[in-house]
């Protein structure tokens, strides 16, 4: 891994990252390999904003345990969620719902599942929508209570699928003639709408941003899967993040850095490498 233009002017940063598999381990979902890179983030005053297919209700608690305060990206790219206390990213005659300002990019929940129970018909596939609390606690390894915020989504569908690859493709093609799209994450298939998307995401943000900074920030994003591609090649640094339970994706970007270690631990050398080179210095 190499790294250039040591100890650069630092411009306004944004870090745009994955969760899981990224800044959360894969199997154990612990971030703790990452906490200095990440306080030493906070102290510079760079957010850290999480682009992620999880939902709203389990960032919430999550972004908590992180003590995070920025705003985040929800269900792959289908909504922008900025905390009030941060409404000065935008104008103030948003509706706040809970707490938070939502901006939809996708479609409603309803709408998609009621597509899938057509589809349910021709393709094989269950959802999160048709198991129980304890289906999903046996699928995914969640605790209980993270499994119940898991099923609270709002703009996506997440699959098992149980069908072939070749009626996968078909699946895909049916669904985009309904406005729908799919994106195959770590261990599930996303179905939502077809502009929710990581990278229209990141993009819109960025310019939620560009007025209060002053200028357009540069974007680091990192992320370890396919789904996180979008994301990645709309930054200005594409962080790949090792997993050794895939193939890294193959990312087109103007810089793209591959971090050694997965996970977590990836996350924090390939940060504190970049904070060193634009000189990010805690904030007096």
């Amino acid at each position: 891994m190499t790294y250039s233009n040591p100890q650069q002017t630092a411009p306004p940063l944004l870090i745009v990252t994955d969760l899981d598999g990224t800044l959360l381990d894969h199997d154990s979902y612990s971030f703790a390999p990452a906490r200095p890179a990440l306080e030493r983030a906070y102290a510079a005053g760079i957010p850290v904003i999480a682009n992620t297919s999880k939902t709203r209700a389990e960032l919430i608690d999550l972004r908590a345990s992180l003590g995070n305060s920025d705003p985040f990206i929800i269900e792959n790219g289908s909504a922008i969620c900025i905390p009030e206390q941060q409404i000065h990213l935008r104008r103030d005659d948003d509706r706040i719902d809970e707490g938070y300002i939502e901006l939809p990019l996708g479609v409603g929940i309803d709408e998609i599942r009621s597509q899938l129970t057509r589809l349910s018909r021709e393709y094989r596939f269950e959802s999160f929508g048709q198991w129980s609390l304890e289906q999903v606690i046996t699928h995914t390894g969640l605790s209980p209570d993270a499994a119940r915020q898991a099923q609270e989504r709002r703009y996506s569908e997440a699959l098992l699928w149980l069908d072939s690859d070749a009626r996968q493709r078909q699946f895909s093609r049916e669904l985009a003639t309904q406005g729908l799209h799919c994106l195959q994450g770590g261990r599930f298939l996303s179905v939502l709408g077809a502009e929710a998307d990581k990278g229209r995401a990141l993009e819109r943000l960025k310019n939620l941003y560009r007025p209060l900074l002053g200028e357009t920030p540069l974007v680091i994003a990192l992320g370890d899967s396919d789904n996180d591609v979008a994301m990645l090649e709309a930054a200005d640094i594409a962080v790949v993040i090792a997993n050794p339970h895939r193939p890294a994706p193959v990312v087109h970007a103007n810089e793209v850095i591959y971090s050694q270690a997965a996970g977590p631990a990836g996350w924090n050398n390939v940060i504190q490498v970049l904070l060193d080179r634009y000189q990010a210095a805690e904030k007096r």
